[in-house]
Formats: structure tokens, C-alpha cells, sequence
């Protein structure tokens, strides 16, 4: 029995002593983490973040209007023709207004860093939905 107490005490000193050398390792790899918001990783393909219009293909058709499961759109005028405005707080990003554009004016882009500050300006007309920040 004082053999094998022996043996593990060794053991644990090993432990103690091999455990900083361990930790040593971390200390030269590069981190896992970012440095957001200067840093940030490219989103998948395939992602729907904010929304595009392209005011020259928009008919004001309504389409994108009745298609919004969440009511988040609704048809304002903007420069003598009725255009979306999206209020991005309501919607849930299933990209059914972009599929059911018959001319293809609202496209869905991979944009995932949408911050505000207030409700308001959560609302994005014509021609805040036109500008790819």
C-alpha cells in the first residue's frame, strides 16, 4: 500500500508541473475570437439579412404587401410612385417578399449587422431600403 501512495503522489506532482507547460500553449496561438465590429466573420451563404430594393425594377404592385406573414410592409409614396417600407423590427426575414416580387425589385442580402437605437428608425423606407450599407 505505501508503494502505490507513493506511485500517485509522483503522479501528482507530474500533474502540477506539466499543467502550466499545457496552459503555455494557448498563449502563443492566435485567439478564436473576434475583434467586432472591425472584425467579423463573412455570413453563409444563403443568408437573409437585409433587404434591397432596386426602386427602378419596383412597380408598386402590393405583392410583397399581402405576401408578409408578419404585416411588416406596407406600400408608401416616394417620388410620385408607391414603394415598400419595411419595418424591420415586425419582420421575420423569410424572404417571401423577394420570392414573390414578380420583377425581382426586393432582393434579400447577407447583411447581418442591423443595429438601432430606438424603434423608429427600425422603419426603412424607400430610400433607406435602396442604399447597400
Amino acid at each position: 500500500m505505501g508503494m502505490m501512495a507513493t506511485f500517485r503522489s509522483i503522479v501528482k506532482r507530474l500533474r502540477g508541473i506539466l499543467k502550466p507547460l499545457v496552459i503555455s500553449r494557448y498563449l502563443t496561438t492566435k485567439p478564436m475570437t473576434l475583434r467586432f465590429p472591425e472584425e467579423s466573420l463573412e455570413s453563409v451563404q444563403g443568408y437573409r439579412g437585409r433587404h434591397l430594393l432596386e426602386p427602378e425594377k419596383c412597380i408598386g404592385c402590393g405583392i410583397c404587401v399581402s405576401v408578409c406573414p408578419n404585416n411588416a410592409i406596407e406600400l408608401v409614396e416616394f417620388m410620385g410612385q408607391r414603394y415598400p417600407q419595411i419595418h424591420l423590427g415586425k419582420c421575420c426575414f423569410c424572404a417571401l417578399c423577394a420570392e414573390y416580387c414578380p420583377r425581382n425589385a426586393l432582393k434579400m442580402t447577407r447583411l447581418a449587422t442591423i443595429s438601432i437605437f430606438d424603434r423608429p428608425s427600425a422603419v426603412y423606407g424607400p430610400e433607406e431600403l435602396s442604399k447597400l450599407l
